[in-house]
């Protein structure tokens, strides 16, 4: 996102082409298929099924379909998300001119006038932003997955508040299902901010609101001994105070100081190492939880680097974040260290403390951490913060539509709220909740313009899309109903992670990959018992009708069913009132 609207896109480096080419493991083609190349007559004009659109309708496959077996949930419930409105926050949408926009109808990737599904009704604009177009992308991905859908936009630029603006707007629209893909850059770990608030409110009246978990994961590379395991990122549950390196403690002399003592264990370590590439970079932020506005402890961020210490201060009191990085300007591999310094004697407080690494576009990631395990207090690898990591939030991993692998960047937690509107006290979200699928082929006239659509930013609204048809079955489920059903439909079966297995899913993709047709099963009306006959009864003449007070010719039939006539009002009555269409969540059969 770019620096004017002061959001930092979730679909970060992801959006790079991928480097082979062909047909994936799904035998879906990953080339590029520009959407304005085909022209509108290639796409046969043929009437929407109530459910299901035509093939040919669209000008580039949809695999996000199978893999979250929404194909089977269209098949087996007829719907399409017909009558649901979702909501999409991003960048921009039209940016890139209305001819764009019309040869996304006219390819069938998006609903509008030119459609040839018959999908008709156009996106809405509530806010327009000024960016790559990726919400266009997103609602190409909802549309892939529920055509029925209609879909309404709004930038969600303008800060932590701007993004609360673009919910209040789209909930005002009549979104009942809204997904992002956006994190501002005044979010905080720790705190809920007005994002946050906004969500909260549109869930209280109705809405599921799922957002993209972030795409900030980093894998220890190759060789490593954190090979296998996410990194990038450290916490603890309290400051652990230790004495600081030598050479850090003159640095501040003659002030008393301490440092955070990383080890742990009965050993001390006063210094978080980072192994990079040649002219490797990531940006960093040290975190703290104290309320904004309310900081008690002061923290500084060293940086060892090349025999140099870097000295970054807060550089807003008030605020307890410290913007930094680690990077390297040699040609070799490099190791830096990364101390925590409290200054003393003001208030030893020990809050939560965090290092988040961030991937900066066109630089390497680092290749090692030497603190790669969680032990105890201390958790490796969590890089959820912001509304992502609000409760009342939907948060998605990635997952790859052709080899259902979960993306190495894709976001790992837990993340723990303590302040903000509406928060008593700590929530702790162990990680994403469910996995969407990315790696979709979208029209180049939007993003990078590679055509292929990857990361949280892509997982998301299929995600959305789902919860569209699982809302079109079930209009009256609530936003619990919704969470409920999606992640206990979702699977783990032939979904694959890269992590090594002392990571707990729960870290990574929650319940798992959504399963359309599970999730759906799980929300269908219950059907009405059929009636267990009763034994048969002797061959005795019938009653006279007027002791029955029923027609003659009922209560000549009804000892031939061995039931009383208050019986059958009875079977009658359960029946009417099981088949009504209350909605209940049933277990998913083994």
């Amino acid at each position: 996102m770019i620096a004017a609207l002061g959001l930092v896109l979730v679909a970060g480096t992801a959006l790079a082409t991928p480097a082979t080419s062909g047909a994936n493991a799904a035998g879906v083609l990953s080339a590029s298929v520009p959407a304005a190349a085909v022209p509108a007559a290639a796409v046969p004009t043929v009437a929407a099924n109530p459910a299901v659109d035509q093939p040919g309708c669209r000008a580039l496959p949809a695999p996000a379909r199978s893999a979250l077996r929404a194909d089977q949930a269209t098949e087996t419930f007829g719907v399409d998300g017909t009558s649901v409105t979702v909501g999409i926050i991003s960048g921009s949408f039209g940016t890139s001119g209305q001819a764009a926009v019309d040869a996304d109808e006219a390819a069938g990737l998006l609903p509008g006038a030119g459609n040839p599904c018959g999908r008709t009704q156009p996106v809405r604009v509530l806010i327009e932003g000024s960016d790559d177009d990726e919400g266009r992308a997103m609602a190409q991905a909802v549309h892939s997955v529920a055509p029925g859908a209609s879909v309404v936009f709004a930038s969600g630029g303008g800060g932590d508040a701007g993004v609360a603006t673009a919910i209040d707007a789209l909930v005002g629209a009549g979104a009942t299902v809204i997904v992002d893909d956006v994190q501002a850059d005044d979010e905080r770990p720790y705190q809920r901010g007005a994002a946050g608030a906004a969500i909260q409110r549109a869930v209280d009246a109705g809405v599921l609101y799922v957002t993209a978990a972030s795409n900030y994961g980093v894998s220890g590379a190759a060789g490593y001994p954190s090979a296998g395991y996410p990194i990038g990122g450290w916490s603890t549950a309290a400051y652990r105070a230790g004495p600081c390196a030598a050479d850090v403690a003159a640095l501040y002399a003659p002030e008393s100081v301490d440092c955070l003592d990383f080890d742990p264990g009965a050993a001390v370590d006063p210094e978080l190492e980072f192994t990079l590439p040649a002219h490797g970079a990531m940006a960093a932020s040290l975190n703290w939880a104290e309320p904004v506005g309310a900081v008690t402890t002061q923290l500084d961020y060293v940086l060892r680097t090349a025999g140099t210490l870097n000295r970054v201060p807060a550089g807003d009191p008030t605020i307890p974040r410290i913007k930094a990085g680690v990077f390297s300007t040699a040609d070799t591999v490099v190791t830096q260290g990364v101390s925590i310094v409290r200054h003393l004697p003001a208030p030893a407080a020990a809050p939560p403390v965090s290092i988040i690494l961030t991937g900066i576009p066109g630089e390497s990631a680092i290749l090692h951490q030497d603190r790669f395990e969680s032990t105890g207090p201390d958790v490796v690898g969590s890089t959820l913060f912001g509304h992502q990591s609000d409760p009342a939030a939907l948060a998605v991993a990635a997952v790859d539509s052709g080899t259902l692998t979960l993306e190495t960047f894709s976001t790992l937690g837990p993340a723990t709220t303590f302040f903000g509107a509406g928060i008593t006290g700590p929530v702790m979200v162990p990680g994403p909740a469910v996995a969407g699928a990315d790696d979709l082929p979208v029209s180049t006239t939007v993003l990078t313009g590679n055509g292929i659509f990857k990361g949280t930013s892509a997982a998301a609204p299929t995600v959305a899309a789902v919860a569209a048809l699982a809302r079109e079955l079930a209009p009256d489920a609530t936003p619990a109903d919704l969470r409920a059903a999606l992640t206990e439909g979702a699977r783990t079966d032939g979904v694959q992670t890269p992590w090594n297995a002392a990571i707990p899913a729960s870290r990574y993709w929650g319940a798992g990959l959504v399963d359309a047709a599970a999730t759906l099963e799980l929300l269908a009306p219950t059907p009405a018992p059929t009636p267990t006959p009763g034994p048969t009864a002797s061959p005795e003449p019938a009653a006279p009708a007027a002791d029955s007070g029923l027609p003659s010719r009922a209560a000549a039939e009804l000892p031939a069913t061995g039931a009383s006539s208050d019986g059958a009002v009875t079977v009658a009555v359960t029946a009417l009132l099981l088949g009504a269409g209350l909605v209940a969540l049933r277990r998913r059969r083994a």
